[in-house]
């Protein structure tokens, strides 16, 4: 005869509650990454008027000052990163790093800035004595930068674009933007809702045999 353990309710009790304790919270990861390209060379107008802009691959080129546009002079560059094909909206952003590719053409580059349309720009701050006309990859965490909260209010109010732009004495030929978001899973309650009930029963259920075997004895 197979001998019947009796598990009191006190000690499913006990049990259960071991199980609601996680010993590492469970998160899920998740990655994304937008692109930009264009040209280090682009093709130029001369004697543009301010404001005029200029086509470059994904970049839009605009003229703020000198009188050539398109040569990496007194213009600003703006494009958007869209992510819109994985996610319209994000939260508990952990990462995002920022990759650059820029020709500068002024020494000027040392006071150049990024900025995410509807925040604040920064100053990228390249090495000094950069070679003129040498392209170089330049990379960015952008949240020492920016609080996590900023860049999701800009993501989730474009529904997965964020716009930005970058002045004044560069060519910007590539930028790439990688987020990291991590979301943390709750324990699915009605999993451990039917594991109680379960182990309820059991207990009822060993607690009824064992009467029945006392019952046969006598």
């Amino acid at each position: 005869m197979v001998a019947l353990k009796v598990f009191s309710v006190a000690t499913v009790a006990v049990v259960l509650s071991s199980c609601l304790i996680p010993e590492k919270a469970l998160a899920s990861r998740l990655d994304f990454t937008a692109e930009a390209i264009g040209s280090s060379t682009p093709s130029i107008i001369l004697n543009p008027s301010i404001g005029q802009t200029l086509q470059n691959g994904d970049f839009t080129i605009e003229r703020n000052g000198d009188n050539i546009l398109g040569n990496g002079i007194d213009e600003q560059t703006s494009w958007s990163f869209d992510f819109s094909e994985f996610a319209t909206s994000i939260n508990n952003l952990s990462q995002a790093n920022l990759i650059l590719d820029l020709t500068p053409n002024n020494v000027l580059i040392t006071d150049d800035t990024f900025g995410i349309i509807g925040l604040d720009p920064i100053i990228i701050a390249p090495p000094r004595n950069l070679p003129i006309g040498t392209k170089q990859s330049l990379s960015l965490k952008l949240l020492e930068f920016y609080k996590s909260e900023e860049i999701e209010k800009v993501f989730n109010a474009n529904s997965g674009k964020i716009s930005v732009s970058y002045r004044d004495d560069a060519i910007v030929s590539r930028a790439d933007l990688s987020l990291s978001t991590v979301e943390r899973v709750p324990e699915p309650t009605s999993i451990l809702g039917i594991l109680a009930l379960g182990a309820l029963g059991i207990s009822s259920l060993f607690k009824h045999k064992l009467k029945q075997q006392k019952q046969a004895k006598q």
